[in-house]
């Protein structure tokens, strides 16, 4: 579970992740640097809890927070639900991988 503060390490990395933009926008649309918010991945956490820092991807709010149906992306957090997210974009997982490989 993730503490309340972070280390610099921490600090260090989540800074990057948010430097490489939303990894849903590159799944979508090969793309990186679309400005984002940090999202815990939920990937074996119990109800409540959060992951690691270094267990963090970037998502834009359109694939975070808000289904932004403009631009045709789902979000996790959205309407459309958890589930239209990872059948479209890829686990919470996989995307990690994703992110962590391109850093």
């Amino acid at each position: 579970m993730a503490t309340k503060r972070q280390k610099k390490a921490e600090q260090a990395h989540v800074s990057r992740v948010a430097e490489l933009g939303c990894v849903a926008c590159y799944v979508q649309a090969g793309v990186w640097g679309t400005p984002g918010e940090i999202h815990h991945t939920r990937t074996n956490c119990g109800m409540s809890q959060r992951s690691e820092w270094r267990e963090v991807i970037c998502l834009c709010r359109g694939h975070h927070r808000e289904d932004d149906k403009a631009a045709n992306k789902i979000a996790i957090h959205g309407n459309t639900g958890h589930r239209a997210f990872t059948a479209t974009y890829g686990t919470e997982r996989e995307l990690l991988e994703l992110t962590l490989i391109n850093i």
